[in-house]
């Protein structure tokens, strides 16, 4: 598929999927999945945890949904009520998050089902966040006004195509990581900086979605893992 075919999948949408919302609200029968699916997360971890919401996020839960979308479903977990140790709250709850999103691929209407667990505290950049436990918007979203620069995202989306090319190459040559790295950081910071500055529908957050489903950054990291591991190998 084209760059110019991708960039026109993320244009925003009018209404919110039919697929899974009725009047703004989850339909029942999704409603009642995602539960089913939170609580076989909840069981998986193993540990006793005061599940403070269930949460739906991420493009699903906005009018910017794609055809590469997940829905996001996130377990509001307090670490502190697991134990005193946060950051070792957070590296299990990671881990474990990891691992249940790489051995399944549960599906809801043919979309993939993502779970994390999230602390209370962390702040998130969405715009929409719907309470799947309690039935209810926590912030409703708002239709998009502009649309973002597909000149710009097309020119863009080629620069860091050919960038991770090169990084690649580098890496397989030289069996060095700098360069994959310091390209995956721009990348983040790139995708951070126009979140904060013009939202989700900034060029910077369209030009890593296109990258990320064309599996261009996936590329960056099988890489960076392959290095790694041949470093470590006999």
């Amino acid at each position: 598929m084209s760059i110019s075919s991708k960039i026109k999948q993320h244009l925003p949408h009018d209404e919110l999927s039919v697929k899974l919302w009725k009047d703004e609200k989850l339909k029942p029968d999704i409603r009642e999945q995602l539960l089913e699916i939170a609580d076989a997360f909840i069981e998986y971890l193993g540990i006793s945890i005061d599940v403070i919401d269930i949460t739906f996020t991420g493009s699903y839960a906005n009018y910017n949904y794609t055809p590469y979308s997940d829905i996001d479903l996130h377990i509001i977990v307090d670490p502190k009520s697991i134990n005193r140790d946060v950051d070792l709250v957070e590296e299990f709850l990671k881990a474990k998050r990891q691992f249940w999103n790489d051995r399944h691929d549960i599906r809801v209407l043919n979309i993939e089902t993502e779970l994390y667990a999230q602390d209370v505290n962390e702040p998130h950049e969405s715009s929409g966040v719907y309470s799947v436990k309690n039935d209810e918007w926590i912030n409703k979203p708002n239709k998009f006004r502009g649309e973002f620069d597909k000149r710009n995202v097309s020119r863009k989306v080629k620069y860091f195509k050919k960038q991770i090319d090169m990084e690649i190459d580098d890496a397989k040559n030289n069996r060095n990581t700098v360069g994959l790295e310091k390209l995956i950081k721009k990348i983040r910071d790139m995708r951070q900086s126009g979140l904060e500055k013009g939202g989700e529908m900034s060029d910077e957050n369209i030009i890593y979605k296109i990258l990320r489903s064309e599996g261009d950054i996936q590329k960056l990291y099988d890489m960076k893992d392959n290095v790694f591991d041949v470093d470590l190998s006999l």
